[in-house]
């Protein structure tokens, strides 16, 4: 118990806090309802910002192409990965350090899940988006780049091979000199993968052509065919370059535009071949007069040679562009051929005339009356141009004037007596059927029509409907 001086005092205590206690306790239930109140808005606040992350934090990367968004992926890890499958398929271990060209960056984003490219959607769409590209050796022809191969060790040996496809044959020379004509020289850069050719690619390429064109100022005397002769053309190329020409012919002064083909690179090659070859004989001929004009008859056969040539060949392209005798050594004489040709003259008999025949036109003979090889020739080719001149033979009556298959434009004279001439390949004429015409007037004029290579008269002779040799009636 309390010592009786202090009851009192307790007491008293206890009368106060029984008085103020309803008090004290409403204050006290006051402050744990404030609690409670902060304690329920900072919960709901977290719960909204837990929220509100969840529904708007990134939850996928964009795949960034040169700074443009170009897919949607779960990780960084897919996409660095369908890349590398990228580079793999297109042939990583054929190039030399493939790699993607250009820059790929990655952001954070959130988008709804069916946006997320799965792995066959973001190869398709990174294959049509990236450019790879590889170390490439590039060949440049005069300063000119034409092609890219993998390294310079593939550039070395496909020219090596292009220089190899024009050499001469084996055993047929010896080679002195192989170069390009043009200068050539080797870049390095990258190049994308399909530009990248394979040795068998570029060797064709090479060996292809390149089109160039030139300009021709047609001047006086100058054909559609003596251009393209000139220039190693056909007629169709010219007027394929030029659609505006209109049949064949040009004015003085006219542009032409020529196209043609241009090798990308020449090969020349030097090397001298050794070769034997037969010396032609020479024919000697002996008068005989005893056998009649137009009769021969071989004295002594002739025989060829042979010698021995060494020669200094040079080719581009394959293509023989010179070719020069360095020594020669004769290993067989030939043998003259001996033969004697007849003088004597019989002409049919005819009413007037001079007993032998004028000349139609003057000039070289061409292809003599006889055989060539297995065909028969009928008459004699005298040389001269379109236009020239045809006299008449001899007087006589003009039978035939008009086109007859391979003689062309051809007039025919009956001289009378059984003897005819014939005047064939002619490019006008300026007489008719029927008329009577004096020796040495002029009947026709040289052409090229019919069968014929180039500009000539074909002159027959015939008695009694037999072809004769014309070489025996003509002065």
């Amino acid at each position: 118990m309390p010592p009786p001086g202090k009851l009192p005092d307790l007491v008293a205590g206890a009368g106060r806090f029984i008085k103020e206690w309803p008090a004290r306790w409403k204050e006290t239930y006051r402050d744990k309802n404030r609690l409670w109140a902060i304690s329920c808005i900072l919960a709901g606040g977290l719960l909204l910002l837990v929220t509100g992350y969840q529904l708007t934090a990134p939850n996928s990367w964009a795949v960034m192409v040169n700074g443009n968004q170009v897919a949607v992926v779960n990780s960084r890890a897919d996409a660095d990965r369908i890349i590398q499958e990228i580079l793999q398929e297109s042939g990583a271990g054929s190039y030399q350090g493939l790699q993607v060209a250009d820059q790929i960056d990655y952001q954070k984003i959130r988008v709804a899940r069916q946006d997320i490219m799965d792995d066959r959607a973001l190869k398709d769409i990174l294959k049509e988006k990236l450019h790879l590209a590889a170390a490439a050796t590039v060949i440049t022809i005069n300063g000119q780049p034409e092609l890219a191969v993998r390294d310079d060790s593939t550039a070395d040996a496909v020219l090596a091979q292009l220089k190899q496809a024009y050499l001469p044959p084996p055993g047929s020379g010896d080679v002195q000199e192989v170069k390009f004509l043009e200068e050539i020289t080797f870049e390095h850069r990258t190049a994308r993968p399909e530009e990248i050719l394979t040795p068998e690619e570029a060797l064709e390429k090479l060996k292809g052509t390149a089109t160039v064109s030139e300009e021709y100022v047609v001047k006086e005397g100058d054909s559609l065919w003596a251009i393209a002769r000139e220039h190693g053309l056909l007629v169709e190329d010219i007027k394929a370059a030029n659609p505006e020409l209109q049949g064949d012919r040009l004015d003085i002064g006219q542009r032409l535009k020529l196209t043609k083909g241009k090798p990308l690179l020449q090969v020349m090659v030097v090397y001298s071949q050794e070769v034997k070859e037969p010396v032609p004989y020479k024919v000697k001929v002996e008068n005989n007069s005893e056998l009649l004009r137009g009769q021969e008859r071989v004295i002594q056969a002739g025989s060829e040679g042979e010698r021995l040539v060494t020669y200094r060949i040079v080719t581009r392209n394959g293509v023989q562009v010179e070719k020069e005798v360095l020594q020669e050594q004769v290993l067989k004489e030939p043998l003259t051929k001996i033969v004697e040709r007849g003088t004597r003259v019989v002409l049919a008999s005819r009413s007037g005339g001079s007993g032998r025949l004028a000349w139609p036109i003057r000039g070289t003979i061409t292809s003599p009356y006889g055989y060539r090889g297995r065909e028969f020739h009928s008459g004699m080719d005298i040389g001269g141009y379109i236009g020239q001149p045809v006299g008449a033979a001899e007087a006589g009556k003009v039978t035939f004037v008009g086109y007859d298959g391979g003689y062309g434009r051809m007039i025919t004279i009956d001289h009378g007596e059984g003897l005819v001439t014939r005047y064939a390949h002619l490019s006008g004429y300026n007489v008719r059927v029927g008329q009577q015409v004096s020796r040495g007037e002029v009947i026709g004029y040289v052409g090229v029509s019919g069968r014929t290579t180039g500009p000539h008269l074909h002159f027959e002779v015939l008695v009694n409907g037999s072809f004769r040799n014309p070489s025996g009636y003509l002065d």
